[in-house]
């Protein structure tokens, strides 16, 4: 019987996050008709955990006990999860409560606008996975998005910026949409921690107010990411007399206990020619020493008025880990982000720590699978495991004894490259799954092979609410290219990041799950179209993947005429989008070294992209193929050609970073030539004149790229 229950438990006790423990028993109740037999109890004098529960289901009662509301609503959460497709709930006993008390999601509305709805669709799903709290990043460079009345022009101007083509992008949320929100979310016990940015990230605000930065000049609007150098000005009072206005409003709209301040990635470099910012350091006494720059200790000094502002309303400070950089006032909580590092010197110090470190699974807004083949994100790499995998204590904590100052765990889902809802969904899910365990489940309850069943269970429920998520993409190891070439035959290998079954079609048609599975390499000996998708257990397809494959001679070497050593390059200025608004150009010629400095004919300007002249180039040279065989190209720049031969344009894409465009080629042994074309301009937020604009060449039977070099005669 034992065994019997427990194979019971393994086939329908499918709950996220997985409970501290679940006691099997014999029968089901019957949901039909239940209506007086669901009985609820709160009782403060339980021993119950906070936000923890007793769920006691019975052939003809279920029983609810918990010493909060809070407890009642995850009991209640569980229960939905144990009800079967035919009504039905396994009789169980389970005793949850969470790990952490912190359990947090943040959205990023400053990059890409997201409407209440969706706001209110983040907060619906990830309550009933036990998250309770959602960070509201609500002001950035390229965006001001709440409403404060005293200070109209924050919204605006300051909610809107014009892009690179000249559309206008933006919105901001009423208080009344504020205040919307926020009780929607309480009562599903989720707590909305606001974000207002201070000292840096605030060029949205000093658009608006150009007196709140060291030189009061109008600052442009700001469509690019990163950090400019323009930040709020310390050394004035009415930057403090600002924010102190700005946070009385806030703190009418968020009951939260914290106020997010930012901190993050301040430029200070403006304090140290400010004759104001000088001046306050001269009058607070602050040097240089091991503890850090008189200008870091600047930061400190705001963060500290920035305490106090909130101190007066009754409210406590959190902020990224740069808060600590020239000492930390008593009572600040730190999030630490740029790893675990600052979270663990926050802890030594005896504050509060929220972990969400990037390099450790906390950044949503990295890559799930391949870069090549999964939409372009901000970079990196984050798999579901890894997500699962991280534990927010780290070890040194656990041995000095410091590990209760971490409260809890947060994930990122930064909005750079996240353009509509869709794909907001699809990079949160389901990794948040994988969050809501780690934040509640006891360490010694959690197991990836049973997560990752009941993953599926879930992402079903995201299918009938008609919501977008991350399926595995097949994908190549070692690398994958969507354009092959082959001389007489070729293998294609394919795996996911985690284990799917994967389908595909060798005629260009749709693959659906019923199409030929993929056991082994496909052996290829004619030109084809290969089209592939994961298909999950319960039959949802990924995104499919397109793998052209032709077979094709050798392209012949140059003739000793056409060669010719170091590079020929030229110019033409203006606005282009792409390599087709290029025709019937004027160029003039300019002198370059290697194809890398194409992006060199203009200085890189963080601060005013406007200022810097735009332009197109391009420039060509002579390559030497070592041996007649199959090559692999990539670049970032907008479009390579081989021996005049268009094969890879970038230029179409909705940001120009992470080439998606590789290709194969055959080609002779003996001299080649290529030509790379660059156009700066910011699309999708990226100034590419941070690009490499090097082609790369995969060698036959090399595992590493090289960068392609002008031949020497």
């Amino acid at each position: 019987m034992k065994l019997l229950l427990t194979l019971l438990a393994t086939a329908i006790i499918n709950i996220i996050p997985e409970p501290v423990s679940v006691q099997v028993q014999d029968g089901f109740f019957n949901t039909k008709g239940c209506k007086n037999r669901i009985h609820c109890t709160v009782n403060p004098d339980s021993g119950i955990a906070p936000e923890g529960y007793t769920l006691t289901v019975k052939k003809n009662r279920i029983d609810i006990v918990a010493s909060d509301d809070a407890g009642i609503f995850y009991a209640k959460q569980t229960l939905d999860q144990l009800v079967q497709p035919d009504g039905k709930v396994p009789c169980v006993k389970i005793v949850d409560y969470p790990r952490f008390p912190y359990r947090g999601f943040h959205i990023d509305p400053c990059r890409h606008f997201l409407p209440v709805e969706e706001v209110k669709k983040e907060i619906d799903i990830l309550s009933r996975y036990k998250i309770n709290r959602m960070h509201w990043h609500l002001t950035d460079d390229q965006g001001w998005r709440i409403e404060i009345k005293k200070y109209p022009r924050l919204t605006e101007v300051g909610a809107w910026r014009t892009e690179f083509d000249g559309k206008v992008y933006g919105g901001y949320y009423t208080q009344e949409e504020i205040r919307e929100v926020v009780a929607y979310a309480a009562e599903r016990f989720v707590t909305v921690v606001p974000e207002i940015e201070m000292p840096g990230h605030a060029i949205s605000a000093i658009r608006a107010y150009p007196w709140l930065s060291c030189t009061g000049e109008e600052v442009r609007t700001f469509y690019t990411w990163g950090t400019p150098d323009i930040s709020l000005c310390p050394g004035k009072e009415s930057t403090f007399e600002f924010l102190d206005d700005v946070i009385a409003e806030v703190v009418e709209l968020f009951p939260s206990e914290y106020i997010h301040i930012g901190g993050d990635e301040c430029r200070k470099n403006r304090w140290e020619t400010c004759p104001l910012c000088q001046a306050r350091i001269k009058e607070l006494g602050l040097v240089s020493d091991e503890n850090g720059t008189a200008v870091e200790k600047l930061q400190s000094y705001a963060v500290g008025r920035m305490e106090g502002i909130l101190a007066k309303y009754g409210r406590k400070l959190i902020g990224w880990d740069e808060i600590l950089e020239g000492g930390l006032t008593p009572g600040a909580t730190v999030m630490s982000w740029r790893g675990e590092s600052g979270g663990i010197k926050a802890a030594n110090e005896e504050h509060d720590v929220i972990m969400t470190p990037g390099t450790d699974g906390m950044y949503f807004d990295h890559f799930q699978g391949d870069p090549k083949v999964e939409p372009a994100t901000i970079g990196k790499y984050t798999t579901l495991k890894k997500v699962y995998s991280y534990d927010p204590v780290p070890a040194v904590l656990k041995s000095n004894g410091k590990g209760h100052h971490v409260k809890g765990v947060q994930c990122n889902n930064w909005s750079e490259y996240i353009y509509d809802n869709d794909r907001r969904d699809y990079m949160l899910f389901p990794r948040a799954f994988a969050l809501a365990e780690i934040a509640w489940t006891q360490l010694d309850r959690k197991d990836w092979d049973s997560f990752n069943r009941r993953v599926d269970i879930a992402c079903q429920k995201l299918d009938e609410r008609g919501v977008n998520y991350h399926v595995p993409i097949p994908e190549q190891p070692g690398g994958s290219c969507d354009n092959l070439a082959f001389e007489d035959k070729t293998s294609i290998e394919l795996t996911t990041t985690r284990p799917e079954k994967i389908v595909y079609t060798l005629d260009g048609s749709e693959p659906t799950a019923a199409s030929i599975e993929y056991t082994k390499p496909i052996e290829i000996s004619e030109s084809c179209v290969v089209k592939t998708a994961s298909v999950t257990s319960y039959g949802r397809l990924s995104t499919v993947r397109t793998i052209n494959v032709t077979r094709m001679a050798p392209m012949p070497a140059l003739p000793e005429s056409e060669i010719f050593e170091g590079v020929r390059a030229r110019r033409t200025d203006g606005k282009f989008l792409n390599i087709d608004d290029l025709k019937g150009r004027e160029w003039r010629d300019v002198e370059l070294a290697g194809l890398r400095e194409l992006v060199a004919l203009e200085a890189y300007d963080r601060n005013l992209p406007d200022s810097t002249r735009f332009y197109a180039a391009e420039a060509e040279c002579c390559f030497k193929v070592r041996k007649t065989g199959v090559y692999r190209f990539s670049s970032d720049t907008d479009a390579v050609y081989i021996d005049g031969k268009l094969i890879i344009d970038n230029s179409r894409e909705p940001v120009k970073r992470y080439s998606r465009h590789d290709r194969e080629l055959v080609l002779e042994k003996g001299i080649h030539k290529v030509k790379a074309v660059f156009i700066f301009n910011i699309v999708g937020g990226w100034n590419d004149l941070r690009n490499k604009t090097d082609v790369m060449e995969l060698r036959p039977g090399d595992p590493e790229w090289h960068t392609l070099r002008p031949v020497t005669l």
